[in-house]
């Protein structure tokens, strides 16, 4: 700046074109530094509000995964109390007075307790990512990954649950006088006969415990155990910045 004074006052004075023209390009520099500066505040500026934006979606992202962790647990709880009778109905264990004592041994395939995922963070931060591509973080692409991953698995897996339900609900429908009784829970007779007595229901039972136990529920299991991961890394995330 005192340069540019004195050119400044050189030239008042009948300086050169020399110095006329040095005193141009120097204010030249100066307006351009200016706008670089300026520039730079407001991409700080950008980058400060873009990452606290992410901040606060990881913060709801993590909400997600804690409500979907509770929902696992709740499943899991279920079929953990009933276990034990898909094992009585495939050991030959259960005869027709058994059922008083297990009620619920005579809707073993009829219906599961559904997991839906809370996916409200996850669309938020693909949001953000398709629109903040400058942005490089691992940690939003781990979570990106993981939801891809883990959705997939867990949707093929309640498509084929959902399948052999309406396949049992559907065959017994249509082939057995007893459902009437037996869907209204106003008479049993006839399905205790058919599950004491025919293979076709061992096949099914076994079949829905093929799909719930060692298929569906161990990929709750990862999920529920990336969730936790993910929750940790959050939670760490938010104490640094």
């Amino acid at each position: 700046m005192n340069f540019l004074r004195k050119l400044r006052r050189d030239n008042a004075d009948g300086g050169s074109i020399t110095t006329y023209l040095l005193y141009g390009i120097g204010e030249i520099i100066l307006v351009v530094i200016g706008i670089l500066i300026a520039v730079s505040i407001n991409n700080w500026n950008e980058e400060k509000k873009s990452q606290k934006e992410l901040l606060n979606i990881y913060t709801i992202v993590k909400a997600d995964l804690e409500n979907d962790i509770a929902d696992i647990n709740r499943i899991l709880g279920i079929h953990q109390e009933t276990r034990h009778l898909y094992g009585k109905v495939l050991g030959d264990s259960l005869a027709k007075q058994d059922y008083a004592l297990y009620p619920r041994a005579a809707f073993l395939i009829m219906g599961y307790p559904e997991f839906s995922m809370d996916k409200r963070g996850i669309s938020l931060l693909g949001e953000f990512r398709s629109n903040s591509e400058h942005i490089q973080d691992t940690l939003m692409t781990t979570i990106i990954d993981f939801y891809s991953e883990r959705t997939l698995e867990i949707e093929v897996d309640d498509k084929f649950r959902a399948m052999d339900f309406e396949d049992n609900y559907m065959h017994w429908k249509n082939n057995y006088e007893w459902w009437q009784g037996y869907i209204l829970r106003t008479d049993f007779t006839g399905f205790l006969e058919y599950a004491t007595t025919d293979s076709d229901y061992k096949n099914r039972v076994a079949n829905f415990y093929f799909l719930t136990y060692d298929i569906f529920l161990p990929e709750l299991v990862l999920f529920k155990n990336g969730a936790l991961e993910i929750i940790s890394t959050i939670d760490n995330r938010m104490r640094d910045s």
